[in-house]
């Protein structure tokens, strides 16, 4: 059922355009009297000519670049990384619409539960808070920040927090302010194998807020010293967080980088970002309890087009250095390495030298290649025949995550001269690399392809899916048709997905585009639906007839293939078949060989015409 009704959605609608939302993410040029952007999806703002048009008349934009099309709900879930119903709240909000709902009981159960979480976790955040600044206990943290050099500012800025020591207080603390064990069992502040154990007990808290400044999240240093207490824990995945799409300090680093020309600077750990903060490199942010991801990469893309790493100087830390490399440069992003020479990470140097000594210790840095040959340069012979060919392998991801054939073909250039090789052996060792070693690093799930749907081509829809497609723009017809195609006729996933959407919006009584996207489960139908609103093929009611002819090819094909089915049951098992059995099977395949003949002829007829 859906959660928003259409007076909502048609509010939201007429109350702002889609340049307007656009333009309140990235930047607008009207030309020739149309509006234009920079994708952000594929050029992550980088592109030279603007391929991304705005169609305000009809509120849907498209990339000719990459084929990204949809309106202004889905352009924010895709900027967002937000589901459809937090879209539709962000918009109304900006257009200071009142929301109105016609949610099933489900639905509006999982969204008055998002919201207690959100509450929840706002509510704790400031009594942890509250213990760090103002409880006896809290002395521990506040000597422990001191000692760390964490100013005031920044203990406020970050809302830092403690967790007491007292294992049963949380609990208890919650239950009294009327929050069910069913919410506190999903919001991560307990134990999941020893509910109602605390998860954060004598630990300096570091709350996690989203990009609108929401708190979902927490990461606890232990304050204990017990030694088997691991040093940090993180809050796990929630109905309203995940690790992968989230990042410490970036709410707290926005301000800085939607300025712009700022690089976002992705450093290993929670102190690290506080201390950069301190110093003054104010767009610091971090992981939390994973790699580095792709998701975090797009997260970042939107507000900068270079990202900088400064993760620790251990092993641990460059091999992550190496990995989070080819992520960015795979996106498109530039992308540059500080290495510290005065301590391990930007904590540590804060907790010795003070953020001066900290800022003037960062701020030298490295491209990405300039790195990458420097490191290979310490750890390989390259005097060696093997020792080169160890070079190439190491440094074949950047290559590999490289899309500019010049680029890369420059990267080559420079390889063959420092290791006097030629280009082409190079270029060997790299396309062998690439197929025996991406794969091993998309294993660890810290990198991955591009996940990105694929652009849509007209051309190579199959007719299952143009038929789904034409009565997703007509909705009115689909009553009519679906006595003539049945969900099981259909072959194409995508078209499977629509025709089930369709049957929603029929039961639902649903009118406007926006609520029947939400409706698709698939990305790749719903943008594939998203893009053929703007395409005469689909939109136009002169295609009736190519309707018409798709339908009766999906239900030709599908009765072919029952009459197949019924001739390899008669064959298989006519020994066993009573003869009433025997005479009913041949009824059957009588009738479906005349309603094959008519719909051939009918078919063929209509083609002869038309041709």
């Amino acid at each position: 059922m859906p959660i928003f009704t259409d007076s909502t959605i048609n509010s939201i609608k007429a109350r702002l355009t889609m340049s307007e939302v656009v333009q309140s993410y990235i930047p607008v040029v009207t030309r020739s009297g149309r509006s234009w952007a920079k994708c952000p999806f594929h050029g992550n703002g980088n592109e030279r000519t603007p391929s991304f048009a705005i169609n305000d008349k009809d509120g849907f934009y498209h990339c000719f670049g990459c084929g990204e099309s949809g309106d202004m709900f889905t352009f924010v879930e895709k900027m967002d990384h937000v589901g459809f119903a937090e879209a539709v709240e962000i918009l109304a909000r900006k257009a200071g619409v009142e929301i109105e709902t016609t949610a099933g009981t489900a639905v509006r159960k999982d969204r008055d539960e998002a919201e207690a979480l959100y509450d929840l976790n706002r509510r704790i955040a400031g009594t942890f808070h509250y213990f760090l600044k103002e409880s006896p206990e809290g002395e521990k943290a506040r000597e422990y920040l001191r000692r760390r050099r964490i100013s005031e500012e920044m203990i406020e800025r970050f809302q830092l927090g403690y967790a007491p020591s007292d294992a049963s207080w949380l609990h208890s603390f919650l239950t009294k302010k009327g929050y069910s064990d069913v919410i506190l069992r999903k919001s991560g502040l307990f134990s999941p194998n020893s509910y109602p154990y605390p998860m954060f007990a004598d630990r300096l808290m570091f709350p996690v807020r989203s990009w609108q400044g929401r708190y979902i999240a927490f990461s606890g240093r232990d304050l204990s010293g017990r030694e088997n207490a691991p040093k940090y824990k993180n809050t796990s995945d929630t109905p309203i967080y995940s690790k992968r799409h989230n990042l410490f300090g970036l709410y707290e680093a926005l301000d800085s980088l939607k300025k712009g020309g700022k690089e976002a600077v992705v450093v290993e750990g929670n102190f690290d970002v506080v201390s950069m903060h301190q110093a003054g490199v104010t767009t610091a942010v971090a992981s939390l309890g994973t790699a580095f991801t792709e998701e975090q990469v797009r997260l970042l893309s939107r507000y900068s087009g270079r990202i900088d790493l400064m993760f620790d100087s251990d092993e641990a830390g460059q091999k992550s250095t190496d990995k989070a490399i080819a992520l960015i440069h795979s996106a498109g992003l530039e992308c540059s390495v500080h290495s510290l020479s005065k301590g391990k990470d930007a904590s540590e140097i804060l907790e010795k030298y003070g953020e001066d000594v900290l800022f003037s210790d960062f701020t030298p840095s490295r491209g990405a290649f300039e790195y990458l040959v420097s490191k290979g340069m310490g750890m390989y012979n390259i005097r060696t025949g093997r020792g080169r060919s160890d070079f190439v392998r190491a440094i074949s991801p950047f290559l590999l995550s490289t899309e500019s054939s010049v680029e890369r073909d420059t990267y080559i250039q420079n390889l063959s001269v420092l290791l006097s090789v030629p280009e082409d052996s190079i270029r060997a060792d790299i396309s062998d690399a690439g197929y025996g070693g991406r794969r091993a690093e998309e294993d660890d799930g810290s990198i991955t392809q591009d996940s990105r749907s694929r652009k849509f081509n007209p051309a190579a829809v199959s007719v299952d899916l143009f038929a789904m497609l034409y009565l997703a723009n007509h909705r009115d017809l689909f009553s009519a048709y679906r006595s003539r195609i049945d969900f099981g006729d259909l072959r194409d996933r995508e078209a499977q997905v629509i025709y089930m959407a369709l049957e929603n919006a029929m039961r639902n009584d649903i009118k406007s585009n926006e609520l029947f996207l939400a409706l698709i489960s698939d990305e790749d139908a719903r943008n594939d639906a998203a893009a053929s609103f703007a395409l005469e093929e689909y939109t136009s009611d002169e295609r009736r007839s190519a309707l018409d002819e798709a339908v009766d090819r999906i239900a030709l094909r599908g009765m072919e293939e029952r009459r197949e089915v019924l001739l390899s049951q008669l064959r298989s098992f006519s020994d066993s078949l009573d003869p009433d059995q025997i005479s009913d099977a041949l009824g059957r395949k009588k009738d479906l060989d005349r309603r094959i003949s008519e719909l051939r002829n009918e078919l063929f007829g209509r083609t002869d015409k038309e041709g």
